[in-house]
């Protein structure tokens, strides 16, 4: 898999995955107000729409966003500035399984969309060591909602992602990583279309010029179509879900 490619593919867009300010913030909402939330740790940030979010909830405190593709980083930078929250936001360019920071470091961390890559379980396992030990782990990740999905779509997921797990198994998952499950939401369909999927389809065409010579990239298009496809037709038996967690140990 060529990650800068698929990574180059993104540049530009609203998001690089599904999302949305209102889940952003209802997620931080469940975080009790009684809890000092300082430094927050923004993994797998793209250009940082909910990095923004958080800035603008959590007005006391300092976020560091990292990713592993530097334009991304780059257009946060950007934004924040527009935004006029640049002094509280840093960027680091790392690879999400290999963090550059001390253990405990962390009063949040904060994950939409991100921890798939390097497989869920393990992610729980490895970002743990940067959160403080009365910390929070949030992340919004893609799960099942029901038992028995359509066969398309089950064997479209076969192959995309196939750890995926239930909403129930996701949970499980978490407390044997050593969390506390404070609360759980499914992200509402619009979190897939307004920032994500309509402007990458308009953008599509595009990008099918751009690259007609470049057959990876052209898979990676035919993919991204395809995946749109999918949920089009099953957004009903599967969808990302917000989980906010709590450090247990």
């Amino acid at each position: 898999m060529d990650v800068t490619l698929i990574c180059t593919l993104f540049e530009g867009l609203p998001r690089q995955g599904p999302g949305l300010d209102e889940s952003t913030v209802r997620a931080c909402s469940c975080i009790p107000s009684s809890f000092k939330v300082g430094k927050i740790l923004d993994i797998g940030c793209g250009s940082g729409m909910q990095t923004l979010a958080l800035a603008r909830y959590f007005p006391d405190s300092q976020i560091t966003a990292s990713d592993i593709h530097q334009p991304f980083l780059d257009e946060l930078r950007k934004r924040a500035e527009i935004a006029g929250l640049d002094q509280r936001i840093v960027t680091c360019q790392a690879s999400m399984d290999h963090l550059p920071f001390e253990e405990k470091s962390f009063d949040s961390i904060w994950a939409e969309g991100s921890a798939f890559v390097m497989g869920l379980a393990h992610a729980l396992r490895y970002w743990k060591k940067f959160l403080t030990p009365d910390g929070f782990l949030v992340f919004s990740d893609c799960t099942w909602f029901t038992d028995s999905p359509s066969e398309e779509c089950r064997d479209f997921f076969a192959t995309e992602y196939p750890d995926m797990s239930s909403e129930s198994g996701t949970r499980d998952l978490v407390r044997s990583a050593g969390f506390t499950v404070i609360d759980s939401f499914r992200l509402p369909d619009a979190g897939w279309w307004k920032h994500y999927y309509s402007p990458l389809a308009e953008r599509i065409p595009l990008l099918k010029e751009q690259y007609a010579t470049n057959p990876d990239a052209l898979d990676i298009i035919q993919g991204l179509e395809k995946e749109m496809e999918i949920h089009r037709n099953y957004s009903k038996e599967y969808g990302y879900c917000f989980f906010i967690n709590k450090n247990s140990e």
